[in-house]
């Protein structure tokens, strides 16, 4: 399994990642809704808001969980193996 390539959306070891996918679809949504902002006019600071709340959704878990990942220990590396 370590010869075959992975996919966008999967992690280096084979497995999907769901963070990978939602990631993705929040940021379409975030360059959806901001071409739709740029090219209508009366659409106003609301399409600004919801643009800036899928680009923060796209980008902060991943930012997140990378943190998380170096920083707190791993709960089965503490456990004595049996």
């Amino acid at each position: 399994m370590a010869d075959e390539p992975v996919s966008f959306f999967q992690e280096d070891n084979g497995n999907y990642s769901s963070m990978r996918l939602m990631n993705c679809a929040s940021l379409v949504a975030s360059v959806l809704f901001g071409y739709l902002t740029i090219s209508k006019p009366d659409v106003g600071g609301n399409g600004l808001y919801i643009t800036f709340g899928f680009l923060l959704g796209a980008l902060a878990p991943k930012v997140l969980q990378k943190f998380v990942e170096e920083r707190v220990p791993k709960a089965r590396e503490d456990r004595p193996a049996p």
